[in-house]
């Protein structure tokens, strides 16, 4: 949306601080789609995490606590990473990401439970097979990880590689979904 001076209006985006088994993490949202998950941000945190996803964001969100908003998505995530639900379906909103980022980050994302895929394999399906390197920075900058499962990349060998919370959690939660790794 642009106002009357031709610049755009930031969307409303909700956020909170989720303790989950693997940790706090700051989720937002904005009209019921997620648009960021952190790693590692309890509420000492939250303020300087707030600013930086406001400058990852680039403008398109106006970040407001909420946590009544959030409450839905907390439990699903906690329940999730509790081990007591399958899915991660949550809704989530990537318009704000351009190009070839945005088309890695979709493909990512139908990477189903259990399964993997290597940097390469997703640069395939993203139309550009040689930019495997640009996928590992897109998934190095995933702005909705869990719900865009950056964790199911691996290399090329099938050897885990980083991850934004380390690679011991990477290992937990695909052995969460229940993946087979070499």
């Amino acid at each position: 949306m642009r106002s009357g001076d031709g610049q755009r209006t930031p969307k409303r985006a909700a956020y909170t601080v989720v303790e989950t088994a693997i940790g706090p993490l700051l989720v937002a949202a904005s009209d019921g789609r997620l648009v960021a998950i952190k790693f590692g941000v309890d509420e000492r945190r939250a303020p300087e995490a707030i600013a930086e996803l406001a400058r990852e964001l680039r403008g398109a969100f106006a970040l407001e606590r909420d946590d009544g908003a959030l409450a839905p998505v907390a439990r699903h995530l906690r329940a999730y990473l509790d081990g007591r639900r399958a899915d991660l379906d949550i809704p989530f909103d990537v318009s704000w990401v351009t190009g070839f980022r945005r088309d890695v980050l979709l493909e990512v994302a139908r990477v189903p439970r259990g399964a993997v895929a290597s940097y390469g394999e997703i640069a395939r399906r993203a139309g550009r097979p040689k930019a495997y390197r640009a996928v590992g920075n897109t998934m190095r900058t995933n702005p909705i990880p869990l719900v865009i499962p950056c964790h199911r990349i691996v290399g090329s060998d099938g050897s885990l590689t980083g991850f934004g919370g380390g690679l011991d959690m990477k290992r937990k939660l695909l052995a969460l979904e229940g993946a087979a790794l070499p």
